[in-house]
């Protein structure tokens, strides 16, 4: 008779996940214009008009690490995080871009591409520790004809630093 395999934790991993997208509403461009939303929900906007303000908001992350176990020893995690340069979107008469990344994390209100974050969960005690955070941006939009939705991915990284 064969022995029951021992169970073997998970491995610890930390994620960043998507919970919601940067919407900037619906709106319409003559020629050029942009839309900002900031990390809190306030909307700006130059150049357009604005269909409707419902439905914008910033766009909402959780960052989570999981230890892999139910161990209860207490744990001081810190995680980078780094937004990268969002991709350029260009369909039929409209060009995009988002810039001017804002957050709500204390000591980053505005972040540039590739500036390193760092979040500190302290006193961390559960299997799953994470916190969670908005971000805001700016979309500048040139028309020439046509129109559409626009879709830019917010691209964004997590690295774990540290766990003592």
């Amino acid at each position: 008779m064969l022995a029951p395999p021992a169970a073997v934790a998970e491995p610890a991993a930390v994620r960043i996940i998507s919970n919601s997208d940067l919407n900037f509403g619906s709106f319409a461009v003559p020629t050029s214009g942009f839309r900002e939303i900031s990390a809190t929900g306030a909307v700006t906007s130059s150049g357009i008009f604005a269909l409707s303000d419902t439905g914008t908001a910033p766009a909402r992350f959780t960052v989570q690490y999981d230890r892999g176990n139910n161990g209860r020893q207490r744990l001081n995690l810190v995680i980078n995080v780094t937004f990268s340069a969002p991709p350029g979107f260009a369909q039929g008469g409209l060009t995009a871009r988002l810039s001017r990344y804002q957050t709500n994390l204390p000591g980053y209100g505005l972040v540039q591409p590739g500036q390193v974050i760092r979040i500190e969960l302290p006193n961390c005690v559960q299997r799953v520790c994470s916190t969670t955070f908005t971000v805001g941006g700016r979309l500048d939009v040139e028309r020439s004809f046509g129109g559409g939705p626009v879709a830019i991915p917010i691209p964004v990284d997590a690295t774990l630093v540290s766990v003592r």
